[in-house]
């Protein structure tokens, strides 16, 4: 059951009330099924895939994916499984640093995401970055299910898919599709992708916020384009609902839900403001900006699980300083404490992937985009604690999301960039081992890049594989994501 509050072309909302100021959409609407019903009897649908004129960059891009899809993955409906020793071989070149590497090769299955439609683009619509693509980490749910988003990014008519994976029955499927749910006309301005943090409330109702492709324009707000949307999604009863723009003009690149307190809190990128939702009471308790002309980093967000306190960073000014934001009191402190630099390089940079519970040491393990890998502890009235361990990965590498095993002694993460192998960090002894160097063997086998563009990837609630969505293609990085589902053998993960 689909619920929409605040569609752009339906003429009535839910409760029956008449919305002239959408008459414009629905007249567009009118027009364009009209035009289509003429096209279509000229042999050629406006916007369907067989009637598109691709231009001359995606006619190439096309031509090289036929080309490199040489185990036609693209229209498989199901898992390739592949175990190798060349999983724990070596790549060639130079990695800095010390780690150890697995004996026992894993199991990875993985398989391309379904429904990417459009697949290429027509004239007019390279959008930047325009193309398929994961932008946001992956949510696993109490009952061990996952879910994740993909979108095309475009600034029109953007295609935005929320999928679940269940590892029971090996199902990957679209649960919601949410240009449908916010009921966006076609040929008009909208948000491109769900950056964000998803998070599911303990009676199963996952929240997410859309955040633009290309960056809106004052032609987008002319036409009608408001802002990001919030949404939701009960992963048990498959109720959807558009709750509508909450901010005016604004975007919401990164957010993160406190589903013990039921606080939905989002970072805005164009106006600096923050937003701060009640997703029990569905009210909006917080819209505004940090004082003193701080800027919170859009980029990363943590909750101390104890206090319900939010963390993140000030980037108006260098070097970075930790920020925080207490919700019950509405109030922002800004920490002597500076974000950490890479320990190889020197270099500072801002905030990244994070653990989203504190590990068996007390600790939370956060990165930075440098590449630097150092835990936290909070301290909203006196200053978080922070020591750096390692880099993430040779001299350094972004990461975008840490997974942390129920035991909370092992973190597991996928490195940008090649060589990058998924890599675990053991908190016990600290040391890095890299569990499996995937990206030559699907390339050579495939013609797909796996590891050098990864944003979510997460643990399942035993322990015993990472979900990891791919942004890779073939070859390259983004356009076609796809699921790879690593087991982590027993042997490589001891807990005495």
């Amino acid at each position: 059951m689909t619920i929409n509050k605040f569609g752009l072309c339906k003429m009535t909302s839910s409760d029956g009330f008449l919305k002239t100021a959408l008459w414009p959409s629905a007249l567009l609407l009118l027009l364009t099924f009209n035009l289509n019903i003429l096209a279509e009897r000229a042999g050629k649908a406006l916007g369907s895939p067989p009637g598109i004129t691709l231009s001359e960059s995606e006619q190439a891009r096309k031509e090289r994916v036929e080309e490199y899809d040489r185990q036609n993955l693209r229209d498989r409906g199901n898992f390739v499984v592949d175990r190798s020793g060349e999983f724990i071989q070596m790549p060639e070149g130079e990695i800095y640093g010390e780690f150890d590497v697995a004996e026992t090769p894993p199991t990875a299955r993985f398989r391309i995401l379904p429904n990417l439609e459009p697949e290429f683009f027509g004239e007019g619509e390279e959008f930047y970055q325009a193309g398929w693509a994961n932008w946001a980490k992956v949510t696993r749910s109490a009952d061990n299910r996952f879910y994740f988003a993909a979108s095309d990014h475009r600034g029109r008519d953007a295609m935005i898919n929320i999928y679940e994976y269940r590892p029971d029955d090996k199902e990957v499927e679209r649960v919601v599709d949410v240009n449908e749910l916010l009921d966006w006309c076609k040929d008009t301005y909208t948000d491109g992708k769900i950056h964000g943090h998803m998070g599911i409330m303990p009676d199963g109702t996952l929240w997410a916020a859309t955040h633009r492709g290309p960056e809106p324009t004052e032609e987008w707000y002319e036409a009608g384009y408001r802002g990001s949307w919030l949404l939701s999604y009960n992963i048990n009863t498959e109720e959807a609902q558009n709750w509508g723009v909450p901010l005016e003009r604004q975007e919401l690149p990164e957010h993160l839900l406190d589903p013990e307190r039921g606080l939905f809190m989002a970072t805005g990128g164009l106006k600096r403001t923050i937003l701060l939702w009640d997703v029990n009471e569905k009210d909006v308790l917080f819209d505004g900006t940090p004082p003193e002309g701080w800027v919170w980093n859009a980029r990363s967000m943590l909750v101390d699980e104890e206090t319900g306190i939010f963390w993140g960073m000030d980037s108006s000014e260098e070097p970075y300083r930790f920020i925080s934001f207490d919700p019950r009191k509405k109030e922002f402190r800004r920490h002597d404490t500076e974000v950490p630099a890479n320990p190889v390089t020197g270099t500072q940079h801002i905030l990244r992937g994070h653990t989203g519970r504190p590990a068996a040491d007390g600790w939370y393990y956060w990165a930075t985009l440098s590449g630097a890998l150092f835990r936290f502890r909070p301290d909203h009235e006196n200053g978080p604690e922070v020591e750096v361990v390692d880099t993430t990965w040779d001299r350094g590498r972004d990461v975008l999301q840490l997974a942390l095993c129920p035991e909370g002694r092992y973190i597991y993460y996928q490195p940008k960039g090649y060589p990058a192998p998924l890599v675990q960090y053991d908190i016990k002894t600290g040391r890095r081992k890299a569990i499996a160097f995937l990206q030559d063997y699907y390339s050579e086998k495939y013609g797909y890049s796996v590891g050098e563009q990864v944003y979510g990837m997460e643990i399942s609630s035993d322990g015993s594989f990472v979900v990891i969505v791919e942004n890779g293609t073939f070859p390259g990085s983004f356009g076609h994501p796809a699921l790879l589902v690593v087991e982590i053998p027993e042997e490589e993960r001891p807990l005495d």
